[in-house]
């Protein structure tokens, strides 16, 4: 009793202020201007300031009312950081103890403030426990120093001076982890810079590397060793060594996350690993494992999230690479048919429905079809503004396929010019290297007039050079959905069996 006592009386003589939060029960009329810009974002209907202001106000971004009303809701949602849910299972057990450990520290700090020492140090035992065991460096020595200061007030000499050597290591483990965290960010504010920063700091990092693993061994620490494999991860991606990556991929998730969320106690998110990973499986073209990895980790995602997009478009990537076109066309459906699908940005709507094209060109199904007009999207041309330059590229390659398979040989002559001018005017092979030289390709069935022999063999260096140059691309952004040389091959064979090229052949040979 007395502790409530106590409590009230410090609330009473600073009072407090009225804790202003959005109303999430929109079943209750809302006639509050911030509120209603708050539906109107999470609903869609405002998409900009423009959009938000003319309906709530009649008038520009620029009108007061307005930014009123965006300043309001904005210590309404920052308020509400407060009362973050970490119990839920999207969140790690690592997640949950950190952000608690904040809450209660800022809380000891505020009652010490306040001369209520004893309550406050009744939170003080649990909070250094906790961050003790899961090395929460910055928030023990703030818990150790209100103890050591609290016996200091005492009186009390051999639990001040238990504690002082107590922080003494603590802070000593805190410095180190500092010294970790700066090594990596400088490091990588180097790779971030520009390319030729990225170049000159590479050869350092293995150093790096080194070092931190050196300072977590010397105070013991499992955090700080996490900064290391974190930075080695990086390093193996710059250098293109995605099988070390898939090692190292793996012996994190042994050891800290093949588990449910709340049993993971480090700070390591698994989405990233499970990202990482698939980026490599991909990038190798490892499907035998790939796949079935992708499978398992599925349910880690949930369709309500903007990250289950993301995990799905590598799904369908790894399955398109294993040729596995009945399965991808099952993700397409699910993604398509997600209620969340039209928030998405146009340009990742504009992604799938570039898949969806391909998926039809290798697994044609009346699901696929429905609802998407192929004729209209083959005969216009791609036309995506310029830093989507793998958009129209992708879009030209399938409508190349189209139109060869169909024998439609004017038509292929016209798609084909058009992508050489394409190439020349948007594509440079430092950053474009393998869709310039599977154009180039593309130029040699036309240039040898569809001779499947004469063309084999004038393509067989570029199909090489593809064969031999894999470059790792964002795969938001570049899209080869199919790789360039499986798709060489399906145009070889087409050459080869297609009947309208033997007689264009033959016609060709009786002209001359």
């Amino acid at each position: 009793m007395n502790e409530l006592q106590d409590l009230i009386q410090i609330i009473r003589k600073k009072g407090h202020r009225s804790i202003q939060l959005v109303n999430f029960n929109f079943r209750k009329k809302e006639t509050s201007k911030d509120n209603l810009l708050y539906q109107g974002i999470l609903n869609d209907a405002f998409t900009s300031d423009e959009d938000a202001s003319q309906s709530l106000f009649q008038a520009d971004p620029g009108n007061r009312n307005y930014r009123n009303a965006k300043s309001k809701l904005k210590n309404k949602l920052l308020n509400h950081l407060f009362f973050l849910d970490y119990d839920k299972e999207s969140y790690t057990y690592y997640e949950q103890c950190r952000y608690d450990c904040e809450k209660n520290l800022l809380q000891a700090k505020i009652l010490t403030s306040e001369n209520a020492d004893e309550i406050a140090q009744k939170l003080i035992p649990s909070l250094i426990r906790t961050a003790t065991e899961y090395e929460l460096y910055d928030i023990l020595v703030g818990a150790l120093e209100l103890e050591k200061n609290y016996h200091s007030r005492q009186g009390k000499i051999t639990p001040f001076l238990e504690t002082r050597a107590a922080l003494a290591e603590a802070r000593l483990k805190l410095r180190a982890y500092q010294s970790s965290e700066d090594l990596f960010y400088e490091t990588l504010v180097h790779i971030h810079k520009s390319v030729s920063a990225q170049k000159r700091v590479l050869d350092t990092i293995p150093k790096t590397i080194e070092q931190i693993h050196h300072i977590a061994d010397r105070v013991q620490s499992n955090s700080i060793s996490l900064i290391g494999y974190k930075l080695s991860l990086l390093f193996y991606q710059l250098n293109w060594d995605y099988d070390k990556t898939l090692e190292l991929c793996t012996q994190l998730e042994d050891r800290y996350l093949n588990r449910p969320n709340n049993e993971i106690h480090v700070n390591l998110q698994q989405k990233e690993v499970v990202f990482t990973k698939l980026y490599a499986y991909i990038y190798l073209e490892e499907v035998v494992q790939g796949i079935p990895y992708a499978k398992r980790k599925q349910a880690l995602f949930k369709p309500s999230h903007s990250d289950w997009f993301t995990f799905m478009e590598y799904y369908l990537l790894l399955l398109m690479k294993g040729e596995q076109y009945k399965d991808a066309a099952k993700i397409f459906r699910k993604v398509r048919t997600n209620k969340n699908f039209n928030s998405l940005p146009q340009e990742i709507r504009d992604r799938w429905a570039i898949y969806r094209v391909y998926l039809i060109y290798f697994n044609d199904s009346k699901i696929l079809r429905w609802g998407f007009n192929l004729e209209e999207f083959l005969e216009k041309k791609p036309d995506y503004p310029k830093e989507y330059d793998s958009f129209n590229i992708a879009s030209y390659t399938v409508r190349f396929m189209f139109l060869l398979r169909n024998g439609c040989v004017s038509e292929l002559k016209d798609c084909v010019n058009s992508m050489s001018d394409y190439k020349s005017s948007h594509l440079d092979k430092r950053n474009n290297y393998r869709s310039s030289v599977f154009i180039r390709l593309l130029e040699i069935v036309i240039e040898k007039d569809f001779d499947f022999d004469r063309v084999q063999e004038k393509g067989n260096t570029y199909y090489q050079k593809l064969a031999e140059t894999k470059i790792p691309s964002d795969l938001m952004v570049e899209m080869e959905v199919v790789p360039y040389e499986r798709l060489w091959i399906h145009v070889l064979r087409i050459l080869k069996t297609n009947k309208s090229y033997v007689h264009y052949q033959f016609y060709n040979v009786q002209a001359m």
